[in-house]
């Protein structure tokens, strides 16, 4: 066919008009993307808002995103209505909350608390904690926009939120607890001016060694002479608390869960591996001697390392500012020097998590002690519901596998400078040997695996107490670890 007999100007016209009509017919083509989640967001243009526009496609129209070209955080600190993600006042602020403390500085920096209140010394100020008091019983709940809502002791919220009272005792019930209650017994007299501040009324009588038997407040008996009041008639309890709601107070039951398996045995050996949870099963998956039901931790799968949830207790942590301690004072005289001694002790708190120190001591009797403290000096405390990791390698000589068992090695917890837990090679404490350190790198190094109950800001490491070798004990530590946040219980 030849080209000078087509209909140049016709042909052109068409295609014109098909150019145009094709763009109109695109633009309402359906395109799906996703948003990294594997969700689809709709329509290419709209953001899934079905034909509004959301340029940044969090699902939010761009005529009611206060971030129309950032997606939102779901957080606006100072409530002026623009989310933070693109709130300029926040992102230059250096003190969002506008409480006078710097936000590096500020232990709730989003929440207004110029005091800086911090009753448990964690890492949360009381204002936006959880748990204020750290007694492991909540009183607030964090809200999805950032604030905080306390929880009412009717709900089960703390009645003492910034005392600990783990047991919640309310001797009156006004939802106010004993350890922060004026008037424990709810009678009108102050507890400072009442003579019996445990007993309704100000009869001195009520609560005197006729009628209360361990003076710890409770009559033995109610005032009919027959029903019983105190229950623990003689072991002191002011608390009362009874776990297992047998009428046998806690602190004089033999099975304070009411599992069936006493809490320890004839001699005063543990025998309920979760005295406080009820488990007749008695499990214990990793051989710990914690029963699966309250055991925080396998011990086969901890780890501990820089970053990680259990982490070293370091000198240059600005959280912790560790410093290590030793204390030689109760070394048998006759041995001395580096018979019983702790050579290198800040090199378990160091950056180089290969350096240790070692502990050495023989020992006869227990006549000879030596022990390594590695200490919190920021002021924190940590949390009682915790798992501490104390890694050790055995020196040139065998390590003794029964060291727990015989006390030739412990490790405990204080608090201001009062022990507050100690192994004693019993219940809580495990040597584990299997060579899992996350913190070392393939030494052949174990944790000794400790779980704690109660706040502690120092962990000591002591080689002594009663054993009968006279052989040297020493033993290599290249660090201690736990963790800053409240361990769940799993």
């Amino acid at each position: 066919m030849r080209l000078n007999n087509l209909n140049w100007p016709l042909i052109l016209m068409v295609t014109a008009f098909l150019a145009v009509a094709g763009c109109k017919s695109d633009s309402g083509s359906r395109v799906s993307f996703e948003d990294g989640s594997g969700q689809q967001t709709g329509e290419q243009g709209d953001g899934g808002t079905g034909g509004a526009v959301d340029a940044d496609g969090d699902g939010i129209p761009d005529n009611e995103d206060s971030c129309p070209n950032t997606r939102n955080s779901g957080v606006d600190a100072d409530a002026d209505g623009i989310d933070d993600a693109c709130d300029a006042r926040i992102a230059s602020s250096t003190d969002i909350d506008g409480d006078g403390v710097p936000n590096g500085e500020d232990n709730c920096p989003t929440i207004p608390n110029p005091d800086q209140e911090n009753a448990d010394r964690d890492l949360y100020g009381d204002a936006c904690d959880t748990d204020a008091d750290g007694d492991g019983v909540k009183d607030k709940v964090r809200n999805d926009d950032g604030s905080f809502a306390v929880i009412a002791a009717s709900d089960e919220g703390d009645n003492c939120p910034l005392v600990p009272n783990p047991d919640q005792a309310d001797l009156d019930g006004d939802g106010v607890g004993d350890a922060c209650d004026d008037d424990i017994d709810g009678d009108g007299f102050l507890n400072d001016e009442d003579a019996c501040p445990y007993v309704e009324g100000n009869d001195e009588a009520m609560c005197s060694e006729a009628v209360d038997t361990d003076g710890d407040g409770i009559p033995n008996l109610r005032a009919d002479g027959s029903t019983p009041w105190d229950n623990c008639a003689d072991v002191v309890n002011p608390s009362q608390s009874d776990l297992d709601g047998d009428g046998i107070g806690d602190a004089c039951d033999e099975d304070t869960d009411g599992d069936g398996i006493n809490d320890t045995n004839l001699i005063g050996q543990p025998e309920d591996n979760c005295p406080l949870i009820a488990n007749p099963d008695q499990a214990d998956t990793d051989g710990d001697g914690i029963g699966d039901v309250c055991d925080l931790v396998n011990d086969v799968e901890f780890s501990c390392g820089v970053g990680e949830q259990f982490s070293p207790m370091l000198a240059s942590d600005e959280d912790i500012q560790a410093q290590a301690s030793k204390d030689v004072s109760d070394c048998l005289l006759l041995t001395g020097g580096l018979l019983c001694d702790v050579v290198g002790e800040n090199n378990v708190v160091d950056d180089d998590l290969n350096n240790f120190a070692t502990i050495s001591n023989t020992n006869l009797l227990g006549l000879s002690n030596v022990s390594l403290r590695v200490a919190a000096t920021s002021g924190f405390a940590y949390p009682g519901q915790n798992v501490i990791g104390v890694s050790l390698a055995e020196a040139a000589q065998v390590l003794q596998l029964d060291l727990l068992s015989n006390g030739g090695l412990q490790v405990r917890t204080l608090l201001d400078g009062e022990i507050q837990e100690q192994t004693n090679g019993e219940v809580g404490a495990d040597l584990d040997l299997l060579g899992l350190s996350g913190l070392l790198g393939g030494n052949e190094v174990g944790f000794l695996v400790f779980q704690t109950s109660k706040r502690f800001d120092a962990v000591e490491i002591v080689s002594g107490e009663f054993e009968l070798l006279t052989a040297l004990d020493e033993y290599n530590t290249y660090g201690v670890c736990a963790s800053k946040e409240e361990v769940a219980q799993p």
